[in-house]
């Protein structure tokens, strides 16, 4: 159960919010957005994923090879330069009020109070000493900004992509050891042949949507399995 809160200065002044790798944070993909693209090819590996032929088309980062595994987090936390901004978020979200035509308005920054990362001793603070946003907010504030504009962004993407018929099944089978090999499923990325072949008009298309540059970062970030296989690989050493 969730406990959801509009967030406040007042009534959370002392809350405290713990960020070294909660159990939410132990997952092996995560759905992120066109719109961070840039920064999360420079450490995942990055996918597109559709569950059935029906189903719709979502952007995951790969996080780790086995089942609720992050092999980005450490004993501090996480080790990369940027998280995924529906991990970053935390315990908060956006909330809206209705209009009287049902419509929602007036966004707001809410927290579930009973998440297992909210508290009052221990953690990042959210608010100063005196009422101010601290950094941490901010940078949370950002990763919701990142979430609530993302839903367009992938949709201008996966409609450029399926119309310009760049999509192709990707069969990902990483050999970790002799006896322990890993299969993705489902999975898709860009077919680069078709992407260099586009015509102008085309390719002039992808650029005015801002979303040539992801589509290259998307093959870019296939490099990124590698390191994926030596941290496991050194994680299985540790044990």
């Amino acid at each position: 159960m969730s406990n959801i809160s509009v967030l406040n200065n007042v009534d959370h002044a002392d809350l405290k919010i713990a960020v070294s790798g909660g159990v939410t944070e132990q997952v092996n993909r995560c759905q992120i957005y066109a719109s961070e693209i840039n920064e999360l090819q420079k450490e995942y590996p990055i996918l597109i994923y559709r569950g059935d032929e029906e189903a719709a088309l979502q952007l995951h980062a790969i996080l780790g090879l086995s089942k609720d595994e992050n092999l980005f987090i450490g004993d501090n936390g996480w080790t990369t330069r940027y998280v995924p901004a529906l991990l970053a978020r935390g315990p908060f979200s956006i909330g809206y009020s209705k209009n009287d035509n049902g419509e929602p308005v007036d966004p707001k920054i809410c927290i579930d109070m009973d998440d297992e990362r909210v508290n009052s001793a221990t953690g990042e603070a959210v608010f100063m000493p005196m009422g101010g946003e601290s950094e941490y907010l901010q940078y949370v504030k950002k990763a919701l900004q990142t979430i609530e504009s993302g839903a367009q962004y992938n949709h201008t993407l996966f409609t450029l992509i399926e119309e310009m018929e760049l999509l192709e099944p990707v069969s990902i089978q990483l050999k970790l050891s002799n006896v322990e090999q890993v299969n993705l499923n489902n999975y898709y990325t860009i077919n680069q042949q078709k992407l260099s072949s586009l015509a102008g008009d085309q390719l002039s298309k992808l650029s005015q949507y801002g979303m040539l540059g992801p589509l290259y970062f998307i093959l870019s970030s296939m490099g990124n399995f590698q390191r994926l296989i030596e941290l496991k690989n050194a994680n299985s050493a540790m044990l």
